[in-house]
């Protein structure tokens, strides 16, 4: 059984955020198949109130996965970010 996501476990977007207002993120470790994030998070950029379980259903309108073959998002972690993060504080 494969542990609950958290925070630490994602790669957030400097900018970007899902229509509820969470921000957009993805898994750091997609690639390692024991990982919570592994799957059905490879490849995409995904609410991150849904990946990490916090999003309440019926609630608020999320955005659907984006792969990163079609949307250029920002992560946190590129130098041109600049310091911007859609990290919770």
């Amino acid at each position: 059984m494969s542990k609950k996501p958290t925070e630490k476990d994602l790669t957030w977007a400097a900018t970007a955020r899902c229509p509820c207002g969470a921000g957009l993120a993805y898994g750091k470790d997609q690639q390692d198949k024991d990982s919570p994030l592994a799957y059905p998070y490879n490849g995409y950029w995904d609410c991150s109130a849904i990946i990490l379980g916090t999003a309440v259903p019926g609630e608020a309108t999320h955005t659907a996965q984006l792969p990163f073959a079609y949307y250029e998002i920002k992560s946190d972690r590129q130098p041109s970010a600049n310091g911007r993060t859609t990290r919770p504080s």
